[in-house]
């Protein structure tokens, strides 16, 4: 039998509850006390567990990772989803333990870990509030964005994929198909994400000298019975248009059961073309052109990014980017 507590609580001559004490509350033992233990546990090979490594490394091994709550239930989101399993696997890669989270329930007792500042980094997703942000850095505690953005001046590390560029792709690709009048649909996500593919469409559209129609392009909230709304009132218009630009593939598959129902063919009465490349392209028929985002990257360069800061690095505050794919399929 190994040296067990009862042993370091006799050589440092203190109580088994002290010793107890000192693993799980360090802050409550004096520092000669907490000295004396770990001393203790030294000479006899005595295995700390993540508490009392803590003590000594200056960590806990705990790593956060919070989201918005209107992006749960996480396990079946199409774009976070993959993001969050390369994450873990980052994590866990370098023997540390992950707390994933929403911001609505940090507020809950589960979530104090966090709060407490038991977690050596943090990876923020989507859009959370400033506020949230700022309680972390002022605890010290390193913090990388994921999907949101904020100005550099902050000293923020945010990883990103080019939406801008990606959404111009899509655009362009619907215009060389031979369409002039593009319409699009947009998910109420977060401002960072919908203003950059928002803009990209606006400026594709202004590049090749096509006409803006404000009542082609719309903006909806990304739940089915929305979406079918929106796609029905581009469909009631006089002149409709040709072709639809959805900024996600969520967006994108309910309008083409919209467009499938009212007895349009797709491309053929009009095209779509989504964003993220989901698995839901290959799940509706015909399938669905859309921007490839590496998501696995995403997650994969946040966790990296995050080490390095817990390390100490001193990494420039410029996003990181991750670079877009059209993948065209039968959609349009």
């Amino acid at each position: 039998m190994g040296p067990t507590i009862h042993d370091v609580a006799r050589i440092a001559g203190v109580s088994k509850s002290t010793v107890s004490r000192a693993y799980a509350d360090p802050d409550k033992v004096r520092e000669p006390t907490r000295n004396r233990i770990l001393e203790a546990a030294a000479s006899i090979n005595y295995t700390p567990n993540a508490l009392a490594r803590a003590m000594i490394t200056k960590r806990t091994g705990n790593i956060g990772f919070i989201i918005c709550d209107k992006q749960k239930p996480l396990i079946s989101n199409p774009f976070y989803a993959p993001i969050v399993e390369a994450v873990v696997d980052g994590v866990n890669r370098r023997g540390n333990s992950l707390f994933i989270s929403s911001d609505i329930d940090m507020s809950l007792p589960s979530s104090r870990i966090m709060v407490e500042k038991k977690v050596d980094g943090v990876i923020l997703a989507s859009q959370i509030a400033p506020e949230m942000i700022r309680s972390f850095r002022e605890k010290g505690i390193p913090v990388v964005l994921l999907n949101n953005l904020v100005d550099p001046k902050e000293g923020i590390v945010c990883v990103v994929n080019d939406d801008y560029r990606g959404a111009c792709d899509a655009v362009e690709h619907l215009i060389l198909e031979g369409h002039k009048r593009i319409g699009m649909i947009s998910g109420l996500y977060s401002p960072f994400l919908c203003n950059k593919r928002h803009q990209a469409y606006l400026d594709t559209l202004k590049r090749h000298g096509l006409v803006y129609d404000e009542q082609m392009d719309l903006y909806v909230e990304p739940l089915s019975e929305a979406i079918m709304e929106g796609a029905n009132r581009i469909l009631s218009l006089s002149r409709r248009p040709t072709a639809l630009f959805c900024n996600s593939d969520v967006i994108a598959v309910s309008v083409m059961k919209v467009l499938l129902r009212s007895g349009l063919s797709i491309p053929g009465d009009m095209a779509v073309v989504g964003y993220d490349n989901s698995d839901y392209c290959h799940v509706i028929e015909p399938e669905l052109s859309s921007v490839h985002v590496d998501k696995e990257a995403m997650g994969r360069l946040a966790v990296e990014t995050l080490f390095r800061l817990i390390d100490g690095a001193d990494i420039a505050s410029e996003p990181i980017v991750t670079e877009t794919k059209l993948m065209v399929r039968q959609s349009g």
